[in-house]
């Protein structure tokens, strides 16, 4: 039996959406962090950007999640474990991994740990503004060269409507620098810019593979802009652009997608114990040239070149709320709705999620669990568990 996949979905794609979202991120909260030297008790600003002591912290996040469209059902176990180590005052070093097993109806388990990401973030002042330079690692150390069916698990589990914490596993290493700017232009308005970029190193996702995959570097822009409304309220806008080289193997080219853009603007209302946010975001995948690898009993063959949508396009929207009920409880609640285009292993799909999020502290000890429950094109649910500690 063959089976015609794109490699794509299942490795470089999906790391791609989420470098291209945290890229946006990092330069919001960035601006937001802009906004306290003009309002400082408004603005919230990032741990990495507090002048005080820090303490180190270490993150333990199990979560089981599991997805059921009628015809596929897939379930993965997964922990996620982080230490953040402030150096001085002004820089900070993270490293972070995740251990996942999946599973499903007709799929082949597949466990193991991920790479290991590493991150270093250095701030400098600059008149008004803050500069802010840092470089991404992933060091190979996640489970690769897989067998046949356990590729076909993770290309399954890391279609992007499924939302997987540990799609795939391991990806090859790769460097990514960045330096972001951001500055206040009045006392309501602050403006942010960033430019990074990642280059891949390969690796073999299948363990009968004869050379490398390797995948096609990337340069980002990032731009935004935070505007105070009132002294509870901001809004703010921010787009990312990425140019990607094509992924090649043994000298050939395997998948060309080029460009790729999103944008997104936010509300953020804080008054007393209350913080209410809102979102909504649009991610655009362009169509894609690739070839296919097929997968038989015989081996591994590649198919002939194909222009299809191989990573949806994205609309979502997001409300969310949080309260500090006591002064060691707090209470958050979240709403999302979700639009994907169509690909070519994934019909369209529209999505509405619920997440209920209480947490607790004793210090030096936070403990927060969720539960999440999905429904619409297919049905989802998903607990975890993240206990923080401070020393």
């Amino acid at each position: 039996m063959t089976y015609p996949l794109s490699l794509t979905n299942t490795t470089t794609q999906r790391v791609r959406t989420t470098a291209l979202r945290a890229a946006a991120v990092w330069v919001s909260m960035l601006v937001l962090a802009m906004m306290a030297t003009v309002v400082p008790s408004y603005a919230q600003t990032p741990d990495i950007e507090r002048s005080d002591a820090r303490p180190v912290h270490v993150v333990i996040a199990p979560v089981y999640e599991q997805v059921d469209d009628g015809s596929t059902s897939l379930r993965s176990w997964s922990t996620r474990t982080q230490l953040t180590v402030p150096i001085r005052e002004r820089t900070m070093v993270q490293g972070s991994i995740q251990y996942g097993h999946t599973t499903g109806d007709s799929f082949t388990s597949v466990h193991g740990p991920t790479d290991l990401k590493l991150r270093v973030q250095h701030t400098v002042p600059v008149r008004q503004g803050r500069i802010v330079a840092g470089l991404d690692a992933n060091l190979p150390t996640g489970t690769d060269e897989l067998t046949a069916d356990e590729l076909r698990t993770t290309i399954q589990t890391s279609q992007q409507p499924y939302g997987f914490r540990v799609p795939t596993f391991g990806q090859g290493w790769s460097v990514a620098p960045t330096v972001t700017w951001a500055v206040p232009v009045s006392e309501q308005a602050a403006i942010g810019v960033g430019l990074s970029g990642r280059y891949e190193g390969g690796y073999r996702p299948l363990a009968n593979s004869a050379t490398d995959y390797v995948p096609g570097n990337e340069v980002e822009v990032q731009l935004g802009l935070d505007y105070r409304l009132s002294e509870a309220s901001t809004v703010a806008l921010d787009g990312t652009g990425a140019y990607i080289t094509p992924d090649t193997e043994n000298g050939d080219t395997r998948f060309d997608v080029r460009y790729t853009a999103s944008v997104r603007a936010q509300y953020l209302w804080q008054h007393d114990e209350q913080v209410v946010r809102a979102q909504v975001r649009y991610e655009n995948w362009p169509e894609s040239r690739f070839r296919p690898i097929l997968l038989s009993d015989d081996g591994v063959d590649t198919g002939s070149e194909q222009t299809q949508r191989v990573l949806p396009s994205i609309w979502s929207g997001a409300v969310g709320y949080t309260r500090t009920l006591t002064d060691r409880v707090q209470l958050g609640l979240r709403t999302d709705i979700q639009h994907f285009t169509s690909t070519n292993r994934f019909d369209a799909a529209t999505l509405g999620r619920l997440l209920v999020a209480p947490r607790v502290q004793w210090d030096p000890v936070t403990m927060g669990v969720h539960g999440a429950y999905t429904l619409g094109s297919f049905t989802g649910f998903e607990t975890g568990l993240r206990t923080t500690f401070q020393f």
